[in-house]
């Protein structure tokens, strides 16, 4: 509104005689803000990273006074403004779900630990391949020579598969309560252990029932072999003592785990070495026609099975050792710690 308008109501507003009147001063009641006109002189485009240019909000500029609203996230994008023009700054793009977020990590865990199983399944066909074909299959303690048969597929199962998925246990459902872990850890362990009972009876049934007998226990492999079962059986009375019976106190637990784990991989690598050894002699002393050196299909096998042992064993260390690959607790497991403290 201009001066003069101003001077033409102020002069309106006066009465006609020379009385000033008075009037009672009424406490201004507070407005809401006029609405804000929009002067859209000057188009801003936003500029963006590569994409199409948007055009933004145009610049406001307000005739009277205006509240001030709060504005939210959505609302508030940085800018940067250049020579007069207002340049947007790039927002980084939504982020994913699923496999976008995983941890490559664990990716790769899942990968490694797929090859491992098919590696170990593959391994033990193989084995059952190779002394049927080959050997005559398997037979009781009336042919003692086919019933050795029984002791390299058991080995390779429980000593050697059954075992390393064993130790595998924790890594490979990281996502199962730790108490059940530890039970199936132990079942697994059993269940091995029983295989290899199994396996030992029936190569010294193989010799002793023999005609005429062949001497126990002369070769490395039967040395290195024996000692893999010792060290597997006190594993197991050990850490079943220390982590699954009660009473124990957790300091002693703490203190026992470095050694459990480390003994529990010796034995498992042992135990690899010895099958390396026990499927060279058994084909050194089995394929005579054509004989080994010349590597018949028997030879080319008993080969195969033998790297085949070796990757399995590589992976189940890597796999166990990894820090990358290390379960992480869930909130049951300090539930359980809890308990366990509380009854001890």
């Amino acid at each position: 509104m201009s001066k003069d308008a101003d001077v033409d109501v102020e002069q309106a507003n006066k009465p006609e005689s020379g009385v000033v009147q008075v009037e009672p001063a009424i406490p201004e009641q507070p407005q809401a803000a006029a609405p804000t006109t929009v002067s859209t002189a000057t188009t801003v485009i936003a500029v963006t990273n590569g994409e199409k240019p948007v055009e933004a909000t145009p610049a406001t500029t307000a005739t009277s006074a205006t509240t001030a609203t709060p504005a939210t996230a959505e609302q508030v994008q940085p800018a940067t403004t250049i020579a007069g023009i207002e340049l947007a700054t790039p927002t980084s793009p939504p982020t994913g779900s699923g496999k976008a977020n995983m941890d490559p990590a664990l990716i790769n865990f899942k990968v490694l630990y797929v090859l491992t199983q098919l590696c170990g399944l593959t391994m033990i066909v193989l084995v059952a391949t190779w002394i049927g074909q080959h050997f005559g299959g398997l037979a009781g303690t009336s042919n003692p020579g086919v019933e050795f048969n029984w002791h390299p597929l058991f080995m390779t199962i429980g000593f050697i598969y059954l075992y390393g998925n064993s130790i595998l246990i924790y890594r490979g459902f990281r996502t199962t309560r730790k108490k059940t872990l530890k039970l199936t850890h132990a079942g697994i362990h059993m269940g091995a252990f029983i295989l290899t009972v199994i396996a030992l009876k029936t190569v010294f049934d193989s010799h002793n029932l023999a005609s005429p007998p062949i001497p126990n226990m002369y070769s490395l492999h039967s040395w290195l072999g024996l000692s893999a079962v010792i060290i597997f059986s006190l594993q197991y009375v050990a850490g079943f003592v220390a982590f699954l019976a009660p009473g124990l106190r957790e300091n002693y637990r703490i203190a026992m785990m470095p050694l459990h784990i480390y003994f529990g991989l010796f034995g498992f690598v042992l135990a690899i070495a010895s099958a390396l050894m026990g499927i060279t002699e058994k084909a050194i002393f089995a394929i005579k026609t054509p004989a080994y050196s010349t590597l018949p299909p028997a030879g080319v096998l008993a080969n195969v099975i033998g790297v085949l042992y070796v990757v399995f064993g590589a992976l189940v260390v890597y796999l166990a050792t990894d820090p990358a690959y290390k379960r992480k607790p869930i909130p049951e497991d300090t539930a359980l710690l809890n308990s366990s403290s509380t009854n001890e």
